[in-house]
């Protein structure tokens, strides 16, 4: 809209109402969504047959996270140079994409998924649980690992909906840790301040900042995917969650995993987050793991998603003695993808390995964070994020190593390297260390590149295409994250699909439901 004055023409500022009718609008639709969430949680306890559960805490944590994210303040719907996710200063209501977040709906529940759905990858021997738009699918009250047993956790390995679990003393003892996280990280007061200080931190304090995500999730979320391993258990097998998301208009879906392994257990778990490639979805994840001592933990995240998709993952663990994880994390195709990886090495000897791959190509754009904070002695973390990058797509990493006064002896080593294919390609990096001890081994480094063009001359001159002497390159530059997952048969899986990747061909499964609607499996 546009005045005259004279000869000028001039645009007219916006006024203030329409900034405060945005947010009002906003707010509204999440508060109606919480109330539907609340009265399907309210349904689903009356219906039971006489198990407790753990509604009441979940209901609980769920009004305060809907409070704190409803006091996130209107300024960060200003728009400048400091707002957005490649920005000093993230919004995260900018993130969601405020202004097309109220036309989005909540996805229909898992009841109209057909109940024989199997992710069949040839040579890949999997326990498999699938979630469909954020739905935990499968029979109610059993173990999805063996749905001859009942749900619950003793002596066996378990997989199941936290409703499905009676609230026992012993339940409870073991699963404390996860409600008194949540409530940990809800804001104090009506109004939290935006980034603790350094020396906070240091004396134990957390960043707000970091909550927001969790709590849009925590005050939303319908189910919550326990996995359990008692003291000592292996399971054999590694454990496969898919996530489906499929809707006909723009949805939201929000997912939430709890993951327990107590005293000496081991496991290898694969989350993969797919969509139909038409579907316009914004997904947010929650995955919580807890390592007790001498516990192992391989954890490969798979995100593969249409270009109308934006994924938002929050991923946190609590490591305590001698503790092993190794996480992968893995983004072959999405329009917006954004993880953010948190990792506490909480007593001495803890170890985590994270390692990371994203593939971008066209104008799409991934974010990933990592937070890895050393507050025992002998604690070692290892960093390795590795980007290739094409066309007008843009990456951006921020790695943040913390190292307690108390973590002597603390080895944190951090590196991001980016390869740059196309002119128009950016990458952008953050990495940096804060440490307060002094007997430590400590580095960071990012790079960020081309592919060798006397390589690419070398093949050339042997009789290799271009295009195929370019992707072979970027196949042997991306090897290096994909080597080191140690259950072959899913090495191989991920080798292919990566393959597949740089040759443009990457799709859904031709048996996938989700590729295939003409079946009429989906409704």
């Amino acid at each position: 809209m546009f005045e005259t004055r004279g000869n000028a023409f001039r645009k007219k500022r916006p006024t203030r109402i329409n900034k405060h009718a945005k947010m009002q609008t906003l707010q509204d639709t999440i508060r109606n969504w919480a109330m539907e969430t609340a009265r399907q949680r309210q349904c689903a306890c009356g219906s039971r047959s006489g198990l407790q559960g753990f509604d009441q805490d979940m209901r609980e944590i769920a009004g305060e996270a809907l409070d704190c994210f409803l006091q996130l303040p209107e300024e960060q719907f200003k728009k400048g140079s400091h707002a957005g996710m490649f920005a000093e200063t993230v919004s995260f209501w900018k993130e969601l994409g405020a202004a097309d977040f109220p036309r989005r709906t909540r996805p229909e529940a898992c009841r109209l998924f057909p109940e024989n759905f199997r992710c069949d990858i040839q040579g890949l021997d999997v326990h498999q649980v699938l979630l469909y738009n954020g739905c935990i699918c499968g029979p109610k009250g059993k173990n999805l690992l063996d749905p001859a047993q009942d749900a619950g956790l003793g002596r066996n390995a378990c997989v199941c909906r936290l409703e499905d679990l009676a609230d026992t003393e012993q339940n409870r003892t073991r699963l404390n840790a996860f409600f008194e996280e949540a409530r940990q990280g809800l804001c104090t007061g009506k109004k939290e301040s935006k980034v603790k200080t350094t020396a906070d931190f240091a004396r134990g304090g957390r960043e707000a900042g970091i909550e927001q995500s969790k709590w849009l999730n925590r005050a939303l979320c319908e189910d919550t995917l326990v996995v359990y391993l008692p003291k000592g258990f292996r399971l054999e097998k590694p454990l496969q969650i898919i996530s489906l998301c499929h809707g006909e208009k723009p949805s939201f879906v929000l997912s939430r995993i709890w993951v327990l392994l107590e005293e000496g257990a081991s496991l290898s778990l694969v989350e993969c987050t797919d969509s139909n490639p038409k579907a316009e979805v914004l997904a947010h994840s929650l995955t919580e793991i807890r390592l007790e001592e001498t516990a192992s933990l391989e954890y490969i995240q798979l995100q593969n998603v249409g270009d109308g998709c934006k994924i938002f993952h929050d991923f946190n663990v609590q490591q305590e003695r001698a503790s092993n994880l190794s996480s992968y994390n893995l983004i072959l195709n999405g329009g917006t993808t954004r993880n953010q990886l948190e990792v506490n090495l909480n007593q001495p000897e803890a170890r985590a390995d994270l390692l990371g791959l994203y593939l971008q190509d066209h104008e799409q754009k991934a974010s990933t964070q990592v937070k890895v904070n050393h507050l025992a002695p002998k604690t070692c973390s290892r960093e390795l994020f590795k980007g290739v990058v094409d066309d007008s797509a843009s990456t951006f990493f921020k790695g943040h190593v913390f190292v307690s006064p108390a973590a002597e002896q603390t080895e944190a080593f951090q590196s991001n390297r980016n390869l740059l294919v196309s002119p128009k390609a950016q990458a952008h990096a953050k990495p940096y260390l804060e440490i307060y001890a002094d007997d430590v081994q400590c580095n960071h480094g990012v790079t960020v590149g081309q592919l060798d063009e006397t390589a690419l001359f070398y093949m050339r001159s042997r009789g290799i295409a271009p295009a195929l002497a370019r992707r072979l390159l970027m196949r042997a530059y991306a090897s290096e994250i994909i080597g080191s997952i140690r259950v072959e048969s899913i090495k191989n899986w991920m080798e292919f699909l990566v393959k597949k990747r740089f040759s443009g061909q990457l799709q859904a499964c031709e048996q996938c439901v989700l590729a295939c609607p003409e079946k009429n499996l989906l409704p």
